[in-house]
């Protein structure tokens, strides 16, 4: 998915983060920076975007989506690590509880997925075969004390206390302490809050929707929308009328903080079309000594401005082992 309002929107939330560098931001949630009105006058509000049923006089917005650790309901965002790799170090996620005023949530579940999450009883077509998590056991994670970002609001309300909170938890516990090759991956996310008055826990949509394009949050839910209902991997749908509407896909908000990894070479360091051969590792070491073929890569193979290191040799061993750089 691709922000495509200026950074100043997303000033005011950006802000919330530890110093870091910003990896990714999946867009903005507030729609008025000083919006509030009566008891929240002058606080930032996050509206929700209205969505005509076709062919019905009925208007219908969302607040937001569960993502609640008792309930078994889980959402889950893509996003694209580029050439080089990163190395992530923490996410931010946002949500809010119906009549909590204060920030209750004390556990975040967190997985990653290397393509979107399916399960074996998903609306087709599915894919083959099905996709795992990389994680067996998600992680169970405490969250950085919760920050207040906005009151969530319907399509015409600026007044009603419904805080929005940040949460942010360290992705050092992924697989290679969160080192990730390019590609296109999905982070899949859920809280667990105070259980009374309710223990549903909601993350706020993207708003105003027009931020960003390519809409696809995917949910871990009941298709009925049952409570007690089996649950399954699907693309969530807002305005959803079977039969009569298909609804729109929406996205949701999180950022990654980290670090962007150096370009490493080619496992096929000689150049000749074949990767990772004997060949490769002779012109590797031969280039090491300072006898670099004419097609050969850099002895600085990591890329990071030292020539013919240890790292250099251990990013080396890395590619051509099929890992990250």
């Amino acid at each position: 998915m691709r922000t495509t309002v200026p950074a100043a929107l997303f000033a005011s939330l950006i802000t919330t983060i530890a110093a870091a560098d910003i990896l990714y931001n999946n867009g903005p949630f507030i729609t008025n920076p000083t919006g509030g009105t009566g008891t929240i006058a002058g606080l930032p509000i996050s509206s929700s975007d209205l969505f005509n049923i076709p062919g019905q006089t009925f208007n219908f917005s969302t607040l937001g989506i569960g993502a609640t650790i008792p309930a078994n309901v889980s959402v889950a965002e893509d996003f694209t690590v580029p050439a080089g790799g990163w190395d992530l170090d923490s996410v931010t996620i946002y949500c809010f509880q119906s009549s909590q005023t204060t920030p209750m949530v004390h556990t975040v579940r967190i997985n990653l997925w290397d393509a979107p999450p399916f399960a074996a009883d998903s609306p087709p077509p599915l894919p083959d075969p099905i996709p795992q998590p990389l994680l067996s056991i998600p992680l169970t994670l405490a969250p950085s004390p919760g920050q207040f970002i906005a009151h969530r609001q319907s399509t015409s309300s600026t007044s009603t206390v419904r805080p929005v909170f940040a949460y942010t938890v360290s992705l050092d516990a992924l697989p290679d302490n969160g080192r990730l090759a390019p590609g296109t991956y999905w982070i899949e996310w859920s809280f667990e809050g105070a259980l009374t008055p309710t223990q549903n826990v909601f993350v706020p949509l993207v708003s105003p929707r027009t931020a960003v394009t390519g809409h696809n949050a995917r949910l871990f839910n009941a298709l009925d929308g049952g409570a007690t209902s089996p649950r399954t991997w699907f693309e969530g749908r807002e305005g959803y009328v079977a039969g009569v509407t298909e609804g729109r896909a929406y996205a949701l908000p999180f950022i990654l903080t980290g670090s962007s990894l150096p370009t490493c070479g080619s496992a096929d360091f000689d150049g000749d079309g074949d990767t990772g051969t004997d060949l490769d590792i002779e012109a590797f070491f031969a280039c090491l000594g300072g006898d670099c073929c004419a097609t050969c890569g850099s002895a600085d193979f990591d890329g990071d401005g030292d020539t013919g290191t240890d790292l250099d040799i251990e990013a080396f061993f890395r590619v051509l082992g099929g890992g990250n750089c």
